[in-house]
């Protein structure tokens, strides 16, 4: 039996229905902390989820040093493979367990592993968490990490992983759900109708990432949403006669300055704000949009906006450095790169030029999402599961 400890980004839900899809036996196991958009509920519009995952008691960095680490031995004992994610390797550790698969999101690689600073009361709880991190990461068999920019690489070497890195991208969206029209439950979430924006605009841009360039929390969180909004200004100015809208999302520490930009700019009439939502709904949005933005201020490949937006097959603009990537693949998606207002600009007049273009490179895009995120990353698993297996009864 597979246990995947934790959920962030709803990513390891999408990877456990697809090993389920398999036939390999699996349950996810939910931390207590992780944001309640996060929830299975929040991407999905069936309940079978109930049947595999289960709500843990712990998890929690702050509530380490309270732990009955008994609860977590049996929590684990049911399963014979573990994947993890989060603070799953510094509870596995402590609890005498090491994951076989450590597959991070971010945070719990660049931050949990390593002193920080933190509220006094909670400090000896955090140091706890990050001499387990650091050791149960160290013990995990294998990292299933996709390839990051140089500058975060120098944070993963500062691990001093000497075991098996497997570079490989996390299956965050189960893309099944959203195929066939099977999305389309709600057509005006957030209480925008949807069929009514598309029908009154020629061109609609989207950027579902949080809103972080200003009061940045932490060197790896800065989105540039603020050189999409200035790009998106010139945009307007140079081309009055088309009807066009950008979709923005009231979620991250820099909604209300972002908020003051557009008004500086005197072009609140052509954004739209909608509420944070959950993935079910969010991806109703994506769906209407000609282009997906993401973010434009550190280079990545995949992360949740790039690969929500291959995997509905829309064009997809953000910030990525070809070369820190191409060793890894033998070629990547198509799309437009911008890290700043001027080549949002030119990102977006190349889309009104090249309209023709946007469906054939959408569909390329998923076909790289659903060959290099989903079925090269099942594989990996399942062959990692299989060979433990075949070396414990050999």
């Amino acid at each position: 039996m597979i246990g995947i400890v934790g959920n962030m980004n709803n990513a390891y839900f999408s990877l456990s229905r697809y090993l389920r899809d398999k036939g390999c036996p699996c349950k996810l196991l939910i931390f207590p902390n992780e944001p309640p958009h996060f929830d299975p509920s929040c991407d999905t519009y069936s309940e079978a989820y109930r049947h595999f995952c289960k709500k843990l008691s712990w998890g929690d960095p702050a509530d380490f040093l309270k732990q009955d680490f008994d609860v977590v031995r049996r929590d684990l004992d049911e399963f014979d493979f573990l994947l993890g994610n989060g603070s799953a390797p510094a509870f596995a550790a402590r609890a005498g367990r090491k994951l076989d698969i450590f597959m991070p999101y971010g945070y719990d690689l660049y931050s949990l592993p390593f002193i920080r600073m933190v509220h006094p009361f909670h400090l000896p709880a955090y140091l706890a968490t990050s001499y387990f991190q650091r050791k149960g990461i160290k013990e995990s068999n294998c990292i299933l990490f996709d390839r990051t920019n140089k500058e975060f690489e120098t944070v993963f070497d500062k691990l001093n992983y000497k075991r098996n890195r497997i570079v490989c991208p996390n299956p965050m969206i189960y893309y099944k759900e959203y195929e066939n029209g099977l999305m389309f439950r709600d057509e005006k979430p957030g209480g925008v109708d949807l069929v009514k924006l598309r029908k009154e605009n020629d061109l609609l841009f989207v950027q579902h990432s949080r809103q972080v360039w200003k009061k940045i929390p932490d060197r790896w969180s800065g989105k540039g949403n603020d050189e999409l909004i200035k790009g998106y200004a010139k945009f307007l100015r140079a081309y009055p006669q088309i009807r066009s809208r950008l979709v923005l999302f009231e979620y991250g520490t820099d909604v209300s300055s972002t908020k003051k930009l557009i008004r500086q700019l005197s072009i609140e009439e052509c954004v739209i704000w909608m509420p944070k939502m959950p993935r079910k709904k969010l991806m109703n949005v994506l769906k209407v949009a000609d282009l997906v933005i993401g973010e434009l201020f550190h280079s990545w490949l995949t992360y949740g906006v790039a690969l929500e937006a291959l995997s509905l097959g829309k064009l997809l603009m953000h910030h990525r450095k070809d070369e820190e990537f191409e060793k890894d693949y033998p070629e990547l998606y198509p799309m437009l790169n911008a890290n700043n207002a001027e080549t949002v600009l030119d990102g977006m007049n190349w889309l009104v030029n090249h309209k023709e273009d946007v469906t054939e490179m959408g569909q390329r895009g998923k076909k790289w999402f659903l060959e290099y995120c989903v079925d090269r990353t099942v594989t990996t698993i399942i062959q990692l599961m299989r060979q433990k297996h075949s070396q414990r009864y050999a």
